[in-house]
This record gives structure tokens, C-alpha cells and sequence, in this order.
């Protein structure tokens, strides 16, 4: 429990102002996997994976700090959850080490739920332009 904690020092606030929850079942990560954790191994799921190393490197030029703490094997991901009971309005999964969702797409999921109005009134724009 020590070691999350530190890892939560590491993370928070510098990367995430808001509140953080330890999930010590998995079960978000399992939801992403559909029921599974998403793992790989680190020799081949990072270092003979072109994709993973590229990521690595845009972090480190992005100036983002790696601990290297944890087990290493679990893949994670995003869920933009809605208010209330209208459940999961995104989600994003990490196939690669170190993939990001990308951010246009969290943007605009973000933007339509705080304006829910204004995006169904596009949504009906959008389907009379194609009429």
C-alpha cells in the first residue's frame, strides 16, 4: 500500500488536480479489457514493440517523468463518465504501452457533456444537412 501511495504522490497534482480512487480490485481495468486485465510483457509488449518505444519517446521529449515503479504488465485506459445514470460516455483503451486518447476526441466528449443542449441541437442540424 506504501508503494501506491508514493505512486500517487508521483501522479498527483502535477498530472491530475481532481480526486483520486484506489480501484484495488481492477475493476475499471478489468471493464476495459471487456471482463480482463489488458497485459503484456515488458520485453515484448515494450521493447520489441515499435509503437510502445515511440510512445516512450514522445513522452520523454514531452518532458513526462517515468517512475518504472509498479508491475509494468497492465494496460490501461480512459472512461468519460456522464451524470447520473446515463453511464459511459467514452472510452478509451490503451492497446500499446503508453497510448493516449486522443485529446480532440476528449475535448469534444468533455464539451458536449457539459453543454448537453447545444450538442443534440448538432446532432439535428447535422441529420438536415444530410436530408
Amino acid at each position: 500500500m506504501q508503494g501506491f501511495v508514493i505512486q500517487v504522490k508521483d501522479f498527483w497534482p502535477r498530472y491530475w488536480g481532481g480526486v483520486v480512487l484506489f480501484d484495488r480490485s481492477m475493476e475499471f481495468y478489468k471493464a476495459l479489457g471487456g471482463g480482463n486485465l489488458l497485459k503484456d510483457k515488458f520485453i515484448s509488449g515494450f521493447l520489441f514493440n515499435p509503437r510502445a518505444i515511440s510512445n516512450y519517446r514522445r513522452a520523454k521529449a514531452m518532458g513526462v517523468d517515468q517512475n518504472f515503479r509498479g508491475e509494468g504488465e497492465t494496460k490501461g485506459g480512459l472512461f468519460i463518465v456522464g451524470k447520473g445514470k446515463s453511464g459511459i460516455a467514452y472510452q478509451f483503451i490503451e492497446r500499446n504501452f503508453g497510448d493516449w486518447a486522443p485529446l480532440a476526441e476528449v475535448f469534444e466528449i468533455c464539451r458536449r457533456l457539459q453543454n448537453p443542449q447545444e450538442s443534440q441541437l448538432g446532432s439535428i442540424t447535422l441529420k438536415q444537412q444530410q436530408d
